[in-house]
């Protein structure tokens, strides 16, 4: 939704309550597609540091993305943009989302690991980074 002048540089907004839910089908397809989309939407639009923040909130169980999926999002990332990546925060994560997290750590990398950070509430995000009450979805 904008940039953040303080060290961040560009922020961009994932929100979870517009994806497609699991049980609809070809639903492989339709994330596969969206994995190339994003990656390629970021490889434009970042020239340097930036943070990513996952809106959660008001989705459904069947919204969140596979763990498996999220890691081949990272790992389809080039260097550079894994390494501009300064923070990944998640809003209103469930407990099944902090788990899923806690329980991947040993697998990341401890760089990777450290960047992801949770943010209870809207009003938490608005202490980490600006964000206008516009940028984030209704629903959410």
């Amino acid at each position: 939704p904008g940039y953040h002048g303080e060290g961040f540089g560009a922020i961009l907004l994932f929100a979870a309550c517009h994806l497609p839910d699991n049980s609809i089908p070809q639903y492989g397809y339709v994330m596969e597609n969206l994995l190339r989309y994003i990656v390629g939407t970021l490889e434009r639009m970042v020239a340097d540091r930036y943070v990513l923040v996952c809106l959660t909130g008001a989705a459904a169980r069947g919204q969140i993305p596979s763990f498996g999926w999220m890691k081949r999002c990272y790992q389809a990332m080039d260097r550079r943009l894994r390494k501009n990546l300064q923070a990944v925060i998640i809003v209103h994560p469930t407990w099944y989302i902090k788990v899923l997290v806690t329980l991947s750590r040993p697998f990341l990398s401890p760089t990777f690991s450290g960047k992801v950070r949770f943010a209870a509430s809207l009003r938490e995000l608005s202490q980490l980074i600006p964000l206008e009450p516009t940028h984030v979805p209704e629903p959410v």
